[in-house]
């Protein structure tokens, strides 16, 4: 037995020590066969130990290889996919973005907000009760990119607007169904089952001469005004009338405040009370603009006589040296006082050049909504003082709208004055130089309507007023007064930016304003582009910084990087 198992045993180790050599791997057995070779390679010569040292590194070289290009392969195919599904997702996203309106993808960073309609014309759109169609007449490939982006705003803020873009070329006689005249190329065409108005691409650009040049420059983009206006005709059942009264020599409207006296869809006719002897039945508003010589008696009542029947009036007034008595009554039936001299400002930030040159201040009223927190200003020259009468009747509103320094004073003898300093006799403040007033009238009133003194029997006018006094109609008489004619001043509405004539608009689109329409005064937009200019410090800073600062800290950045890399 004991021969036996030492036979066994001997038999178990022999087999033992065989399976390490049956398991061996082919690595293993070629880092032997490298060992056998290292040591073979010591009796050999140096050339042969070089040449396969060479054959080993190929043949090791060629098994990487083709192990690194299995891995490649596999990196490959998982990039394309990737790459597929990145390129995927984009395509879906601009499909996405490209539906989303342009008011929400694009922004105007243009001085003039160019490109963005105003929140007046935003009013006009979101109150639309019926279809409006824009019809763009141009050659495809001509259009005009402002226009374009213009018509897109409009479309967008309300689905009652709907553009259609016609080729002149292809449809030839396209516009004769809307006017007999010629349509320009880019001209606009609005268009309601009332009817249309044509908007040429000429009146949307304001141009000047350049003296420097001798060539005309385009300055301002009247598109939104001209457009929006044309809305508000198109859909108007008939256009309001304001008069403007003349015969004693009165300051001239301008031919810019005409104009937008016109886009603001508001005919304008003269009137001469002294033959009229009364104001038409159909005038929407009366514009008394700062007569040389005074009104009579018979023409103040007449304006009186209309005001006490609802009516609305924009007053201007003047210091001329001479007496108004009659015209000046106008404003005391109303409880405005006039201060005869001019107003003398005191703050030196409140006026420009001269002491009488005022910057008043603007105060939130029904007319200068968009016109507080100091973005506008106001210029006004030889103001008269306006000051709330104490007699005036408690159903009067009076509200302040510009005012001077409380420390301003009235020069009550200016074309004798050597100074500008307060002497006796002047009129010490505080002073309004422009008032709004409004009083509901109805048939239930018992305020006397002739309490301006003028006989009742007597006057036609006062027969109006007993009429209208007997009425069941509640109205609201509407009185805006500005003590300044410089108001209408070219020059100096151009020193403030068009605040002047901006005010005088908002005043009458306020006192015509019938309910029924968004009459809006929209002014044209700068196209002047403003520049950056870099000073020649700013510049060297600049290229300092690119060029020497930020390469360093990228360096620094990538070497610490590298460091923290290496550490791991």
């Amino acid at each position: 037995m004991s021969m036996e198992q030492n036979e066994n045993g001997q038999q178990d180790e022999v087999m033992n020590m065989q399976e390490p050599v049956v398991n061996m791997s082919e690595n293993d057995v070629e880092q032997d066969n490298d060992t056998n070779n290292t040591q073979c390679d010591n009796s050999d010569n140096p050339k042969d130990k070089r040449e396969k040292r060479k054959q080993r590194r190929k043949k090791k070289s060629g098994q990487k290889k083709h192990t690194f290009n299995k891995r490649a392969f596999r990196k490959d195919s998982y990039s394309a996919a990737m790459s597929v599904v990145v390129i995927a997702i984009v395509v879906v996203l601009n499909l996405i973005v490209g539906q989303i309106p342009s008011k929400y993808t694009e922004f105007d960073i243009s001085t003039g907000k160019l490109y963005t309609i105003g929140d007046e014309t935003k009013k006009v759109l979101k109150n639309l009760d019926e279809d409006i169609t824009i019809h763009y007449i141009v050659q495809s490939g001509n259009e005009d990119s402002t226009v374009e982006k213009l018509l897109n705003q409009y479309q967008e803020n309300s689905s009652k607007i709907k553009v259609e873009k016609v080729d002149p070329v292809t449809s030839p006689n396209y516009t004769s169904q809307f006017t007999e005249d010629q349509v320009s190329e880019n001209s606009l065409i609005v268009s309601s089952s009332k009817r249309n108005k044509v908007i040429d691409y000429g009146s949307m650009y304001e141009s000047e001469m350049d003296y420097s040049t001798y060539q005309s420059k385009t300055t301002g983009f009247d598109g939104e005004g001209q457009l929006t206006s044309a809305i508000d005709y198109v859909l108007s059942d008939e256009l309001p009338v304001v008069y403007y009264v003349t015969g004693h020599n009165e300051v001239s409207l301008p031919d810019a405040v005409t104009d937008r006296i016109q886009k603001a869809n508001l005919e304008l006719k003269e009137l001469n009370l002294l033959t009229a002897g009364t104001v038409p039945e159909d005038a929407a508003g009366l514009l008394l603009d700062s007569p040389e010589s005074d009104y009579s008696a018979e023409e103040s009542q007449a304006v009186i006589t209309y005001l006490k029947n609802g009516g609305k009036v924009l007053m201007l007034t003047d210091y001329t040296g001479k007496e108004h008595t009659n015209y000046d009554s106008i404003l005391a039936e109303y409880g405005v006082e006039v201060t005869d001299g001019i107003v003398v400002e005191t703050d030196s930030n409140k006026y420009v050049q001269r002491p009488y040159y005022i910057v008043p201040t603007i105060s939130a009223s029904e007319i200068t909504t968009d016109m507080t927190g100091g973005s506008t200003n106001v210029l006004l020259s030889g103001c008269q003082g306006f000051k709330i009468s104490e007699n005036a009747r408690d159903t009067l509103d009076i509200s302040t709208v510009l005012s001077p320094s409380e420390d301003a004073f009235v020069k009550t003898d200016p074309q004798n004055m050597t100074s500008y300093d307060k002497a006796d006799g002047d009129a010490d403040g505080p002073f309004s130089v422009a008032v709004t007033v409004s009083e509901e009238v109805s048939g239930t009133s018992d305020e006397d309507s002739n309490s301006s003194g003028a006989d009742e029997a007597t006057t036609e006018t006062d027969n109006a007023a007993t009429e209208a006094a007997n009425s069941d109609e509640t109205k609201t008489t509407q009185l805006v007064a500005i003590a300044s004619s410089a108001i209408l001043d070219s020059s100096m509405n151009s020193m403030v930016s068009d605040g002047n004539y901006t005010l005088y608009m908002n005043a009458m689109t306020w006192l015509v304003d019938t309910g029924d329409s968004n009459r809006v005064s929209i002014a044209s937009k700068s196209v002047s582009v403003d520049y950056l200019t870099v000073t020649a410090g700013d510049a060297a800073a600049i290229a300092l910084f690119v060029c020497i600062l930020l390469p360093i800290c990228c360096l620094v950045c990538g070497g610490m990087i590298c460091h923290g890399r290496k550490k791991r």
